[in-house]
């Protein structure tokens, strides 16, 4: 319950949220912030998992996963990144 209730806080602080998007976008490629790295909880108990999208001459947005530190990344960072893809591949003319 714990942990659910530091990811909705996480979700509240959406200025903390959008500034890691931004790096995100601006790196160009996936991006992990575990624990602390994300400051998104004051426990430092959250991760996100974010990768961008667009066409190959320029990034329209992110796509990213919000979870515990200790959630499944062997299976998260795959899904991050073929969501991606395939948003990316959609938005090609």
């Amino acid at each position: 319950v714990e942990r659910m209730r530091s990811l909705f806080r996480a979700l509240e602080e959406k200025t903390r949220l959008l500034a890691l998007l931004e790096r995100v976008h601006k790196a160009g490629e996936m991006q992990i912030f575990i624990g602390h790295e994300s400051d998104l909880s004051p426990g430092g108990d959250v991760t996100l998992v974010a990768s961008p999208y667009g066409p190959a001459d320029r990034n329209l947005g992110t796509v990213g996963v919000i979870g515990p530190t200790r959630m499944n990344y062997q299976r998260i960072i795959p899904l991050v990144a073929f969501t991606a893809q395939v948003l990316s591949a959609a938005l090609e003319p």
